[in-house]
Parts: C-alpha cells; structure tokens; sequence
C-alpha cells in the first residue's frame, strides 16, 4: 500500500481533497493532506509573513514522520512546494504529481511563470484590497478555475480562504534540480472553456517533453473535485508505476 501526501493549491485548503481522498483510503492507501501555514484551519494566522518556504517546510515536516516513501501530489501553486519539497527530501519522494500546476526552475517565482498582465492585476488587488499583501478568495477565483454553477463550485467556494501575494512572488531555489531525478505524472485539465488553461498549458508541454507520463481530463482546474474518480485512478496507476 501507499501514502499520497495531497498539497492543496492558492485560495484552497486542504479541505479540497474531501472527495478524493475517501476513494484512495478505500483501497487502503493512507492519504495525508497537510494544513499549510495561513491557510484554511489556519487561516487566522495568515499574514505578510507566511512564505513558500514556510509551506515547504509544512510538507517536509509531514514527510518526516512517515515510515515509508510517498507519492508527493501538488495542485496549481503547490507545484512549487511539492519541487521544493522534493528539493530538500528526495529520498523520502517516490513519485510527484503535478495536478494542474507550476513546474518551476531554479530561482524561479511563481509570478515568474504567469504572464506579467496577471502577476500585475495580482499586485493590483493587494494594493486596493489587502494592504499590499493579501489576495482575498472569492468569485474571481472560481471563475479563473472553470467552476460552473453547481456542486462543484460549491464545493470549493465553502473551502476557499484568502492567500498572499509573498508566497507567489518568493523564489524557489532548486540548485540540485533533484525533482529531475524523481520518477513524475503531470495531470492537465483541458476543458475548453477553462480560462486559466492557457497559464497552465506550458507545464503539460514541460511535463511531456521531460518524458513525464501526462493524463488530460475534460475538466476546470480543480480536476480532484469536478473528476474525483478519474484522479483517483490516475494516482492509482501512479503507484503502480516503478
């Protein structure tokens, strides 16, 4: 059996694996899905100085205390916790999963993998709404991600949170590039009328031409919630995979 480490992307908390992790843990795999520093359950302790290295550091911590290797699983954001993760514990990792999400380089920021106009309109909202730091959750992000009217853009709106701007300006040092060593699966959601796909279609492209296995699912961005089953069997394959 496997351990899947779920790590929850921007605006999200960990809540948002609610209807995935049920249908790994019935195949007895164990699932954790960490609380990051400011986010979700956390919430009240977000402030200008939670960090990416701060939710790296969460992950590791969890990565720590488990007995065997685990499947490292990342959506959006924590794309880049997962490879600093990865980065710091590569021994610990057997397989990352990127679903939908950043895959950086060395020295490379989050807002360094977006087009300017979005990091600009990011600034924009901490500026008027967040002094300067903090992005407020809402409807702007649910329709960024593709959630039509229903179960699934409920779903996700009663787990949404506010983020900080800090933690997608902040680089991420990967001088050993160690993620490039671990076996990886990228997950692309690819519906047709998912505005946020153009941003994260160049790490599909990434993905395939670094030999990664690539999976595309007819969904949003939030592929785990819209498509619960379909992830579940692409993680299941994934921990079949040597």
């Amino acid at each position: 059996m496997s351990t899947f480490v779920l790590v929850h992307g921007a605006w999200q908390s960990n809540g948002t694996w609610d209807l995935l992790a049920p249908l790994l843990e019935k195949r007895g795999h164990t699932v954790i899905a960490p609380v990051l520093s400011g986010l979700g359950t956390d919430q009240r302790r977000l402030s200008r100085d939670i960090t990416l290295l701060q939710h790296v550091e969460d992950v590791s911590v969890e990565l720590s205390r488990c007995p065997q290797r685990v499947i490292l699983v990342g959506h959006s954001y924590a794309g880049m916790i997962i490879s600093g993760v990865a980065e710091a514990n590569p021994t610990q990792v057997r397989r990352l999963v990127f679903l939908d999400a950043f895959i950086p380089e060395d020295g490379q920021s989050a807002l360094d993998l977006l087009p300017t106009e979005i990091g600009n309109y990011f600034r924009s909202v901490a500026r008027d709404h967040g002094d300067g730091w903090r992005l407020p959750g809402g409807e702007a992000q649910l329709d960024l991600w593709g959630l039509k009217p229903g179960e699934a853009r409920e779903f996700v709106r009663a787990r949404l949170c506010d983020f900080s701007l800090r933690c997608f300006e902040e680089q991420l040092h990967l001088p050993s590039n160690r993620k490039a060593s671990i076996p990886a699966t990228f997950v692309a959601s690819v519906a047709e009328e998912y505005p946020a796909r153009p941003f994260f279609a160049p790490f599909a492209a990434k993905a395939r031409a670094s030999g990664w296995e690539v999976a595309e699912l007819k969904t949003g961005h939030d592929c785990h919630v819209e498509c619960p089953d379909a992830v579940a069997n692409i993680l299941l394959s994934a921990a079949q995979s040597q």
